[in-house]
């Protein structure tokens, strides 16, 4: 593993967004190393390829200033219709992320170069560690095989310590920061247990900027959110609106209604003469969280800009009181497999 000794400067702090100043797609964060990020973006994620060209163009025309992408979207599609997308615009704020096929040093470095040649880039402004442990081969086994043949098979390479591994990854993400190959990195899908191993590494040099997590009024995750607002972390929501992998199925798991027709929502878009998806994407920002809805249709990528309103105190709280506890309102990543595993 290549190793240097340059620490770069950052800092446990960073600035929330004035939701005050200029129009949604205008209000930024300042991250924990001094670099400004919108906290309005545009997601990808689940975009058909013949769609992302025309989204990402769509969004940006009514003013989005970050697009949110992956290695592992589309089947490696969407990288490339996006770097299209933005050929001729640098200045729009673009993230990726290093897909768990590619943990470890090497493999890191290799998914990021991946990634910016399909991006067309030179640079992103943010990457993330999309998961905190390395591709599975258990995603087709049935729990009582996975207890048979022990946690081993949930490791792609046969690695024998996961944190080990995921350190690796990490220590390949600074070493591109510090070559300037992105502006800013951090995690995403981290549990309380993986962000405090990071964080008390005694060879982290950059710490993370950003956690892009699952948060909306059914899964608050309080104990990272605190975490995170404690080391300094911006959070970053997705499924901000009730997540793209959610179908019925799961709402009556839940025993709630979906997210966008619940009554405290509903009220509250009344109230505001808003729609429901602006209401979740308002209570976001105003916890201090940056959101990335994603929509194909180009009328919802236009509305979900309308958060300039502001809930009360009494609409926040009607909110906040629907979270259920711990990870049960989880509603991505819900394969038993990814879901009930509790590695470290």
């Amino acid at each position: 593993m290549a190793e240097t000794k340059k620490k770069a400067k950052t800092s446990s702090t960073f600035q929330k967004a004035d939701l005050t100043n200029g129009p949604p797609t205008a209000w930024t964060a300042e991250l924990n190393n001094g670099l400004r990020m919108p906290v309005l973006g545009y997601g990808t994620y689940k975009l058909k390829e013949d769609q992302v060209g025309g989204c990402v163009r769509k969004a940006v025309d009514v003013g989005y200033k970050l697009i949110d992408t992956a290695h592992v979207y589309g089947g490696g599609k969407t990288e490339p219709a996006v770097g299209k997308a933005l050929s001729k615009d640098k200045s729009t704020f673009v993230i990726t992320k290093q897909w768990r096929g590619f943990h470890g040093y090497a493999e890191t470095k290799k998914c990021l170069d991946q990634s910016l040649k399909r991006l067309g880039r030179s640079k992103v402004d943010l990457l993330l560690m999309h998961w905190p442990g390395p591709g599975y081969s258990a995603m087709g086994r049935s729990k009582e095989r996975i207890a048979k043949e022990g946690i081993q098979c949930y490791y792609k390479k046969g690695h024998e310590d996961i944190a080990a591994l995921r350190l690796e990854s990490w220590r390949a993400m600074e070493d591109a920061y510090l070559a300037g190959k992105c502006k800013a990195i951090g995690v995403s899908n981290f549990s309380e247990s993986h962000l405090r191993k990071l964080l008390d590494w005694d060879q982290l040099r950059v710490r993370p900027s950003v956690h892009q997590t699952e948060l909306h009024p059914y899964l608050q995750q309080k104990g990272v959110v605190a975490l995170c607002e404690k080391e300094g972390i911006l959070l970053q929501a997705y499924a901000s609106l009730g997540g793209q992998d959610t179908k019925d199925g799961h709402w009556k798991a839940l025993k709630q209604p979906a997210l966008l027709d619940h009554p405290a929502v509903l009220k509250a878009a009344k109230a505001h003469s808003s729609t429901s998806a602006c209401v979740l994407l308002r209570w976001a920002l105003q916890k201090g969280w940056a959101v990335i809805p994603k929509s194909s249709s180009k009328s919802r990528i236009a509305s979900n800009i309308a958060v300039d309103f502001s809930l009360s105190s009494d609409e926040m709280a009607a909110l906040d009181a629907l979270d259920l506890g711990g990870m049960k309102g989880r509603l991505c990543w819900r394969r038993d497999e990814l879901r009930d595993l509790e590695f470290e």
